[in-house]
């Protein structure tokens, strides 16, 4: 534990933060100014708005999730929730992102597939967690269409079980969720990076509780050990996207220097 308590106090939120805004200028490709003021050293998880479908379907998923890094982690959070659209310049002062719902929703406008393929490619992680707690889904519907719309060449791929997700801060055999209708995530990896994760199984259902520690909503057809398997998955995931995949030889870093590069030499 006291190697993984180091490297937490290092901030790496920040340090993926700017990571991020370097090669955002270097590129000189940002789709809008980037607002650079706020505490940085504090990880928040915003949450993004779309048009259609309920993309708060539980609304006490992320303030949980925070607890939980909080507790486990050495991690600085800001528990309150924020809600923002993609469309929002402050996008870019979050490494990571997260999209939920349990209905279909429109389509993104082409600025918007833009803005999110761009925070994407220059560092940037979403989750999508479908809670609708349905095999084949209108959200799951939802959300094939767009990850088909935002890379066209790169299908959703199951995510190998050797994956770095899968032992960033706990070893997980299998991923988990308030419901478990597919034993495994799905992800778009980019050069090696997975950039977005996909669950369907309602991860945020079994991470929401309320503000007396009751849990919002039952498990099904599982026990406190699939809730706390969902629980370090969360925990997972946010620290894969921020500790530029340490348990798997820094495969981040190669890439990082490579654009850094080649953006230098432009």
């Amino acid at each position: 534990m006291k190697t993984k308590e180091i490297l937490f106090k290092l901030k790496p939120m920040r340090f993926a933060f700017y990571i991020i805004m370097g090669l955002a200028v270097l590129g000189g490709g940002f789709l809008f100014t980037p607002v650079v003021w706020g505490d940085y050293s504090k990880l928040t998880i915003p949450i993004i708005k779309y048009r259609g479908g309920d993309h708060r379907p539980r609304p006490e998923a992320v303030r949980s999730l925070m607890a939980q890094l909080a507790r486990r982690t050495s991690i600085e959070v800001n528990r309150e929730p924020v809600e923002i659209k993609l469309t929002d310049p402050d996008l870019y002062r979050y490494p990571f992102i997260y999209l939920a719902g349990n209905a279909g929703f429109e389509p993104f406008s082409p600025r918007e597939l833009r803005i999110l393929r761009h925070y994407l490619g220059f560092g940037g992680f979403l989750l999508i967690d479908d809670s609708s707690s349905k095999i084949h889904s209108e959200f799951d519907a939802s959300v094939r269409k767009l990850v088909a719309q935002l890379f066209p060449k790169i299908p959703l791929q199951k995510i190998s079980r050797d994956h770095s997700i899968y032992r960033s801060f706990y070893l997980i055999k299998r991923p988990a969720g308030r419901v478990l209708l597919n034993p495994f995530l799905e992800e778009i990896s980019i050069k090696g990076r997975t950039v977005l994760a996909y669950s369907t199984n309602d991860l945020g259902g079994a991470w929401a509780r309320d503000k007396l520690g009751h849990w919002n909503h039952d498990i099904v057809a599982g026990s406190s050990t699939q809730r706390q398997g969902s629980i370090r998955l969360g925990v997972n995931i946010v620290m894969y996207s921020l500790t530029l995949d340490y348990k798997k030889d820094m495969v981040h870093l190669p890439i990082i220097l490579e654009r850094l590069r080649r953006y230098h030499s432009k």
